[in-house]
């Protein structure tokens, strides 16, 4: 599974069952508060999280059903926030940029 797959699953279930309540709250804060480049940054930071379990997962053929079925233990928005401030230094004005892009090609769409 590509984490595009992965992070495509966290996303449409908005979390649920993948994380707890409070991290959940405060990835709909960042995201309401920072703009949408925060939502990529998010998972990007939930993915370096995951990181070693992914990869040794993965040399196990398990990693399907470990990153579908199972809760995600350990993750704390703080414990990664600067790590995303600093890709968003880094990488923001492109995301928002792509960003922009995608939304007006989705509009133009309709």
């Amino acid at each position: 599974m590509s984490p595009s797959h992965l992070v495509k699953r966290w996303m449409t279930s908005c979390f649920l069952n993948i994380l707890p309540w409070n991290e959940i709250a405060n990835y709909v804060l960042i995201v309401v508060s920072e703009g949408p480049v925060f939502q990529v940054l998010y998972c990007v930071a939930l993915l370096k999280h995951l990181e070693t379990r992914l990869l040794h997962h993965s040399t196990q053929h398990t990693l399907l059903y470990d990153t579908l079925e199972e809760p995600v233990q350990g993750f704390v928005l703080s414990n990664y926030l600067d790590y995303m401030l600093s890709l968003d230094r880094e990488h923001g004005t492109m995301l928002r940029k792509d960003l922009a892009d995608i939304n007006i090609s989705c509009v133009g769409d309709r």
